[in-house]
């Protein structure tokens, strides 16, 4: 009996924690790596680079493995920059985030009105959880969150097709103070540019 209430402790911990860097990580910032497995758990691509977050909103995904990509938001519109096509696409928030999970990120938002939460396992000191989006358009069939110190530590998003996203994130920091032009993307001059005003 004790050994479930000590487990069920655990588990709630990791709702907790998810909670309180919803609502009280204004800004954040880590080194990530990213692998796309598809449905046989074999790993289709591999990057990495550097994350960082201000909130409500504002975000930029900084790969700098296996190349230059940037995707970056100021809490209007975002810009996604491939530096091997010269290529920058601007598309506004709405439109590019109402459709995947990952908005939960972005936004000091209440996650019980988005999702169906589930506590799983506690590994190596992570907290899993797994979440279920209650919108029948998202991108992503479910994810699950590692929780650990009250920081994501890592992520795994199972898309339609069955493929796997795991991004896991290092050197995680929340006190962070970004220069007041960080999520404002200059266009490169050589870019082509796609939308936009």
């Amino acid at each position: 009996m004790t050994c479930v209430v000590q487990l069920s402790q655990a588990e709630n911990t990791g709702v907790m924690q998810l909670k309180n860097f919803m609502q009280k990580s204004a800004n954040f910032s880590a080194s990530f790596s990213q692998s796309l497995f598809d449905d046989r758990g074999s790993e289709l691509q591999y990057s990495a680079g550097r994350f960082s977050l201000q909130k409500p909103g504002k975000f930029s995904w900084d790969y700098e493995e296996p190349y230059h990509q940037v995707i970056m938001s100021d809490g209007k519109v975002i810009w996604m920059y491939d530096s091997e096509l010269e290529q920058v696409t601007i598309k506004p928030v709405d439109s590019a985030l109402s459709k995947t999970s990952m908005v939960l990120l972005f936004n000091k938002t209440n996650i019980d009105n988005d999702f169906n939460i589930v506590t799983l396992d506690v590994i190596d000191g992570v907290s899993w959880l797994e979440l279920t989006t209650k919108q029948s358009d998202s991108e992503f069939s479910n994810i699950l969150i590692g929780m650990k110190n009250n920081l994501i530590d890592s992520l795994k998003m199972i898309d339609g097709f069955g493929q796997t996203t795991v991004i896991k994130f290092t050197n995680s920091k929340t006190a962070v103070k970004f220069k007041s032009n960080r999520f404002k993307f200059v266009i490169p001059k050589n870019a082509d540019v796609i939308g936009g005003a």
